[in-house]
């Protein structure tokens, strides 16, 4: 497995919020370096670039380390230099539960199981995540365990997680190296 360029994530303080930094670089599906700026909690801000060079030899894997740094660099500045316009963020945009679990590392695809139901044959997977949600449901109404929170689904279809919010239950595919103990973690925290 080739050595992925280290990432960074930093804090910045501006007009007395901190903001918290995260760059990352990812190779798949096509290698792209990732920041993103979170605020009390929320995520404000993402930027997305293509990185189009090979990063498999060492002069290469310090030429995409280097444009981590810069492209997290610059964003920090833009923070520092325009942190008015990323608090106006918070107050004006509610990000949506299925575009948080969106930017969890591991997360592939993310569907509302009940819109995909709704379609014409659906896939059996999302039957399945019905028939499951049903079935915590059952065990919520008739046991003091308390409601349903996340499960996760392993299948000969891939790795799965299970996660409901305000009623509608989201089915999150993942990649088949992922972390099904921080995916979970981090869904909960979403």
């Amino acid at each position: 497995m080739p050595v992925m360029p280290a990432g960074r994530t930093s804090s910045v303080k501006a007009q007395g919020k901190t903001f918290i930094i995260q760059t990352e670089f990812r190779p798949e599906p096509g290698p792209v370096i990732i920041s993103s700026v979170s605020l009390d909690g929320q995520t404000v801000h993402k930027v997305e670039r293509a990185y189009p060079n090979p990063f498999d030899t060492e002069d290469g894997l310090q030429a995409a380390e280097a444009a981590i740094v810069a492209q997290h660099e610059s964003l920090a500045r833009k923070i520092r230099d325009n942190a008015a316009d990323f608090i106006k963020k918070t107050r004006s945009i509610k990000i949506s539960k299925i575009d948080r679990l969106g930017i969890i590392q591991g997360v592939s695809y993310i569907a509302d199981i009940e819109e995909k139901l709704t379609g014409v044959n659906p896939a059996p997977i999302y039957t399945q995540s019905k028939m499951v949600l049903d079935i915590a449901d059952a065990i919520s109404k008739s046991s003091r365990a308390g409601e349903f929170e996340i499960a996760a689904i392993l299948s000969e279809q891939g790795k799965f997680i299970l996660d409901r919010d305000e009623g509608r239950g989201f089915l999150l595919s993942l990649k088949h190296d992922a972390d099904i103990g921080r995916i979970i973690k981090e869904a909960r925290e979403a």
